[in-house]
């Protein structure tokens, strides 16, 4: 009985349940959830990538001027060449690269049409002193340093609003250091207060109402440029403060741009002597970095502050610190000295290894995320 009922349980397995009577159901597979779909997207946009594409997209270029030393008001042969045969992620635009709206409006779509994938065209644009609307023929609302603005809510709208009619979806503000040092020669009024929590709630509200707007906020410059004694475009720059003195005040007004979901972070060229042991500024810092990540929670986007300052080309060379910065867990090298060297460098890393695939998946995967978010990949 026992080798009978086993052959017949053989049987049903061997011709199927439906051979021995028993009822089958069609079996459907659940649509795919939205955040499925997008994963799905960027991870067969990342499969498909050569290191050289992989690199461009770690990318964001300036190309403020002409051969002939004129301003790049209208995409010249060279940039055009540039941004697709590096693959470039994204582009800032300065002062010489404005005119008027609509010779904007055209830079911008241009721009983009010559990416293989869309791409991220950043600005500062904070009001006050560093506001490029103000050297432009560009019809705006004028906006006055953050130390001078009323209503910050109203500011990151206004500000957001209008970067987006002309095709501009980062804008590298608010500045979220604490103005605690009267000498310091390049923060000032660009920061919204002397107290950390007042500019931490100024700064919170202002990327709200930015990134309302489909405009990207990048809170900067992390871990606090407020009670520095130098200017890091010039050379090596310092904060002489403990982690503790760090955690109480320079970075209180990151925790609360984290706390809206901003965007990005900039990691400026800063080093902390008395708080990490690294020796290194926080964009090439793998310590400093880390405490943004962990400590802090933030999973944006961190880019670089520009790579072309002082304090970076005085001490490391153009490709060296492009590697280094990603290593230590950037997303995105803002304007590296030398483009090509900078790509080719990291295009090598990437190569060999020497970058992680890992680490170069988890900043694709962020920097992807963000444009399919913005309607860019689809």
């Amino acid at each position: 009985m026992k080798k009978l009922l086993a052959l017949l349980l053989a049987g049903c397995l061997s011709f199927g349940l439906a051979a021995c009577g028993a009822r089958t159901e069609p079996v459907e597979t659940p649509p795919k959830t939205e955040a499925e779909s997008k994963a799905e997207i960027i991870q067969s946009i990342i499969d498909d990538m050569t290191p050289a594409e992989q690199a461009g997209q770690l990318l964001m270029a300036d190309f403020r001027k002409n051969a002939d030393g004129t301003g790049m008001t209208a995409l010249s042969a060279e940039a055009k060449e540039a941004i697709s045969a590096y693959h470039i992620g994204g582009v800032i635009l300065f002062a010489e690269n404005l005119d008027t709206a609509e010779q904007t409006k055209q830079l911008t779509a241009d721009l983009q049409a010559a990416a293989d994938l869309p791409l991220l065209i950043g600005i500062d644009e904070e009001g006050g002193l560093v506001s490029r609307l103000d050297k432009s023929n560009i019809p705006h609302t004028p906006i006055p340093a953050a130390a001078e603005i009323e209503d910050a809510t109203a500011a990151g709208q206004t500000i957001g609003e209008e970067l987006a009619e002309l095709g501009i979806n980062v804008d590298f503000a608010p500045v979220a250091d604490v103005n605690t040092n009267p000498e310091n020669p390049v923060i000032g009024t660009r920061a919204f207060s002397s107290d950390p929590k007042e500019a931490a709630e100024q700064v919170g509200e202002f990327i709200r109402a930015m990134e309302g707007t489909g405009v990207s906020a990048c809170a900067k410059h992390f871990p606090g440029h407020g009670d520095t004694a130098m200017d890091s475009h010039d050379g090596a720059t310092y904060v002489s403060h403990d982690m503790e003195r760090l955690r109480n005040v320079e970075f209180l007004p990151f925790r609360e741009a984290i706390a809206v979901d901003v965007d990005f972070i900039m990691a400026g060229h800063i080093q902390t002597p008395n708080a990490t042991t690294d020796g290194l500024p926080a964009s090439l810092s793998p310590e400093l970095l880390g405490i943004l990540r962990q400590e802090l929670g933030f999973d944006g986007i961190i880019i670089t502050d520009a790579m072309n300052m002082g304090a970076i080309v005085e001490l490391y060379g153009v490709g060296e610190s492009a590697v280094m910065a990603v290593q230590a867990g950037v997303d995105i090298v803002l304007m590296p000295a030398d483009l090509v060297e900078a790509a080719e460098a990291l295009t090598s890393a990437i190569e060999t290894g020497k970058i992680p695939k890992e680490r170069v998946e988890e900043s694709l995967t962020r920097i992807l995320s963000l444009k399919y978010d913005k309607g860019l990949l689809v």
